[in-house]
């Protein structure tokens, strides 16, 4: 299906763009309820304590298996079936965590639902690259995205206007867009096979451009950097509880994480229809790499204040819009079409592992010293991350 007035728009992107909204509902649900339910399983002191552990976990196998899925996916014709595989088993693991009545439970169903979250995204992106024109890749990744996006907005809302009902009422709650998001990739996503089918060798892998591993360098220093966003609610509950109460401060802050999500979906396309025209680079090191910094600057103040909250999270939307769309379309422009599923897989593998590190040392900084000290060094990364794309030539 191919659109005039949008040659970009085929049908795997119209099909993937449906099922991301679905998708990404029920997934942006969980970080909302899952800090509650740990609570109410393990007691507010220890509860934060074990939410760190099952963040990292589930950061770490959705990089693993993003690899893996990627690389398997340039040796098999089936891309669409490790996609499908991928929906079910997030789908169904976070719906599980329904019935779980301790924090092993959850930490084994959330890594579990986050490793089939890995398989999906590194082998989307690859048969959404072999089935669109390369000049139109920030448009097609861009609008991806923000389908992505407008999926984070819609699961937040749910939460607030269900606020009153158990966790466990809304986990079996998400197994209703999880559930419509694999019907739209079973009826709709038609297979693009490889044009050329790799030999299931690991050495292969090592092939990929070395213009393409330099870019990964500079992406993964922004990584070490990125914060989990979880820590930013954290931190705008904390600056309003004073004011506003427990209530008050979760409903503030899930409205500001919406307003957050909808600057990210508008970035994403925006950013990526810009770099259709002027090139990835410059757009991800300025809209990507240097917001983020200069969000971590501003977190500096720490200011109680609901329209310096805005502030940081239009900065934190933004950024986030940018890179995720900008580093796929930027990876589409390097990678052969043989190794694409390979070159996301490291890719997501990369981000993965970044953002675990990164989580850990914000987090050990910020008890340890200050949170002051865990916004310095995420603005260092990020600002070196920049300097270092910039200067790659092209």
């Amino acid at each position: 299906m191919n659109f005039k007035k949008y040659p970009w728009l085929t049908r795997n992107l119209l099909g993937f763009g449906i099922a991301s909204i679905f998708s990404d509902c029920s997934h942006e649900m969980v970080p909302l309820i899952l800090p509650t339910f740990l609570m109410s399983l393990m007691g507010k002191a220890h509860a934060p304590f074990y939410l760190g552990i099952i963040s990292s976990f589930s950061t770490s196998s959705m990089g693993i298996t993003a690899f893996f899925s990627g690389w398997l996916s340039d040796r098999i014709k089936n891309r669409k079936l490790l996609i499908e595989t991928g929906y079910v088993v997030e789908g169904v693991l976070v719906g599980l965590l329904s019935v779980a009545t301790n924090w092993i439970q959850v930490l084994v169903g959330c890594t579990l639902a986050w490793s089939g979250r890995g398989v999906i995204g590194s082998t989307r992106s690859a048969l959404i690259a072999e089935s669109t024109n390369p000049a139109y890749y920030g448009h097609a990744f861009g609008f991806r995205q923000a389908m992505d996006t407008i999926g984070s907005i819609m699961g937040p809302l749910i939460v607030y206007f269900l606020s009153t009902w158990p966790a466990r009422s809304l986990f079996i709650i998400t197994l209703i867009p999880a559930t419509l998001a694999w019907l739209t990739i079973l009826f709709f996503i038609q297979e693009t096979p490889p044009e050329q089918k790799l030999p299931l060798e690991i050495k292969s892998s090592v092939s990929l451009p070395t213009h393409f591993k330099v870019v990964i360098t500079a992406l993964f220093v922004f990584a070490l950097g990125n914060f989990s966003k979880t820590l930013l609610i954290m931190f705008s509950q904390s600056l309003l509880f004073p004011t506003y109460g427990p209530a008050g401060a979760l409903s503030i802050t899930t409205l500001l994480y919406v307003f957050r999500n909808l600057i990210q979906t508008g970035a994403t396309y925006f950013m990526g229809a810009l770099s259709d025209r002027m090139g990835r680079k410059i757009p991800l090191a300025i809209g990507g790499f240097l917001f983020f910094g200069i969000m971590n600057i501003l977190l500096l103040f720490a200011i109680p204040n609901i329209l310096y909250l805005i502030i940081i999270f239009f900065f934190s939307g933004f950024s986030a819009g940018t890179s995720t769309s900008l580093e796929k379309s930027l990876a589409a422009d390097i990678l052969p079409h043989a190794l694409r599923g390979t070159g996301y897989g490291l890719l997501l593998i990369v981000q993965s592992i970044g953002a675990l590190i990164a989580s850990m040392v914000v987090g050990f900084l910020w008890t340890a010293v200050s949170a002051q000290a865990s916004f310095i060094y995420a603005a260092f990364l990020s600002l070196c991350a920049a300097v270092i794309l910039l200067v790659i030539p092209e």
